[in-house]
C-alpha cells in the first residue's frame, strides 16, 4: 500500500457518498443471523455517518449483526473540533447513542492521527502549544465518554510506511514538533482521562512477509515497550487488517509478531478489517471466493496464536466501502470488500467471519 493510497483511508468524498446512496434505491432483506451477544470473539463494525443517517438497512444489519461498533469518522479532529474553540459531539453522540440504545460495545477512534486534522490545527508549529491541545483533547473526548467507550485507538498509525528508508516514525503535526514523545503524551492523557479504558497503538501493513512489514512490527513492539518502561499503559495492539486478495498472509511473520506482543502482556484485536480485490477476477462468484479465502487465511492464522479481543470489519456493506475508489480495478466492476454487497446479501466473507467469531 503507497503512502498516497493509504493517506485516503476513512476518508469518503461527500459528494461522491451522496451519490452512492442515491443510488441505493432497492435493498433486499437479509435474513437474521445468530444473535451477536452469542458470538465468542465480539464481531464489530466501523460506521460512517452519513449512511448511518441515511441507511436504515444499515442500523438494522449493525442491530442483528454486530456486538461493537466504532464511529469510523466522527471521533477524529477534523470532526469534532473544525474551529480551535469548539467541540462538535453530535455526529459521534448519534452513533454512540444508538450503539447503547442496542446494548452494543464501543470502540474509540481515534485520538492521535497525522491525518484528518483541522487545517488550523495542522498549521501549528509550536510544541508547547501542541503538548497542551493534545492533552486537552484527550481529557475532553475521553472525558466525554469515560465508562461507555470500552477501548480507544489512543495513537494511529504513528509507523512511517516504510521504516527501512523513512525512519521508523511517521512525520505529520505531531511527530514533527514534539517527536517521538507525542504517543507518550497521548496514552498518558488517555490513562487519566478514563484509568478504565484500554488503551490500543492501532496500525495497518502488520501480517505479511518481507523486510518491509518485519520493520513495522519492530517499530511497534519498540513503541509498546518504550510505553511500558514509562509506565504508561498500553493494553493492546489494534492490527488493521487491510489485507490484499492477491497476496499470501505471512503466516511466520505473524506468528513471531503475536508472539512477542503476548510476551509483552499486550492484546491484540482486528480493528478495520476488509480486503482488498482489485486484481481478482471480475466474475461476481470467484472475486467472492477469493475475498474469502484470503480472509480464512488470516482470521486462523492470527487465531491459532491468539484470540483477538474483538474482529472489526471496515463497514459493513460494499457500497460504503473506501477500497472502490482507492484501489480502482482495470474494469468497471465494482469492489466487494465486506461482509454484505451493495443490496445487503451476505457474501462468504460473512460466513467465514461468523464461523471465526462463533
Amino acid at each position: 500500500m503507497s503512502n498516497i493510497s493509504h493517506n485516503l483511508l476513512t476518508r469518503r468524498s461527500a459528494i461522491g457518498l451522496a451519490g452512492a446512496l442515491l443510488g441505493n434505491t432497492l435493498l433486499t432483506p437479509f435474513a437474521r443471523a445468530t444473535q451477536a451477544s452469542a458470538n465468542r470473539i465480539p464481531l464489530g463494525a466501523a460506521v460512517h455517518l452519513e449512511p448511518f443517517r441515511s441507511d436504515p438497512m444499515l442500523k438494522q444489519a449493525l442491530v442483528e449483526h454486530v456486538d461493537l461498533i466504532t464511529p469510523m469518522n466522527a471521533l477524529k479532529w477534523a470532526s469534532l473540533r473544525y474551529d480551535e474553540d469548539k467541540f462538535d459531539f453530535s455526529g459521534a453522540d448519534e452513533i454512540i447513542e444508538f450503539a447503547e440504545q442496542n446494548k452494543k460495545r464501543l470502540h474509540g477512534h481515534a485520538l492521535l492521527w497525522y491525518h484528518a486534522n483541522p487545517a488550523w490545527l495542522d498549521q501549528i508549529t509550536s510544541p508547547r502549544k501542541l503538548e497542551r491541545l493534545l492533552n486537552e483533547h484527550v481529557e475532553k473526548v475521553m472525558g466525554r465518554y469515560a465508562g461507555r467507550i470500552a477501548t480507544w485507538d489512543v495513537a494511529n498509525e504513528v509507523v512511517a510506511h516504510d521504516p527501512l528508508s523513512e525512519g521508523k516514525w511517521r512525520a505529520g503535526v505531531w511527530y514533527n514538533s514534539l517527536g517521538p514523545k507525542h504517543v507518550d503524551i497521548a496514552f498518558k492523557a488517555a490513562a487519566s482521562a478514563d484509568p478504565k479504558a484500554r488503551l490500543f497503538i492501532n496500525d495497518y501493513d502488520l501480517q505479511d512477509e518481507g523486510p518491509r512489514v518485519a520493520a513495522r512490527q519492530k517499530a511497534i513492539l519498540s513503541i509498546v515497550r518504550r510505553l511500558q518502561d514509562k509506565n504508561i499503559p498500553v493494553h493492546g495492539v489494534g492490527m488493521q487488517a487491510h489485507l490484499y486478495a492477491e497476496r499470501r498472509v505471512g503466516k511466520d511473520n505473524l506468528a513471531d509478531f503475536v508472539g512477542q506482543l503476548k510476551t509483552l502482556g499486550v492484546a491484540v484485536a482486528i480493528t478495520e478489517l476488509d480486503i482488498i480485490d482489485w486484481k481478482l477476477s471480475a466474475d461476481i462468484a470467484r472475486r467472492d471466493r477469493g475475498v474469502a479465502n484470503t480472509a480464512r487465511e488470516y482470521l486462523t492464522a492470527l487465531t491459532d496464536i491468539a484470540e483477538p479481543e474483538f474482529i472489526a470489519t471496515w463497514g459493513l456493506n460494499d457500497r460504503y466501502s473506501w477500497i472502490d475508489e482507492t484501489f480502482p480495478r482495470d474494469d468497471d466492476a465494482k469492489a466487494r470488500p465486506l461482509p454484505f454487497d451493495e443490496n445487503w446479501q451476505k457474501k462468504p466473507l460473512f460466513e467465514v467471519i461468523q464461523n471465526v467469531v462463533r
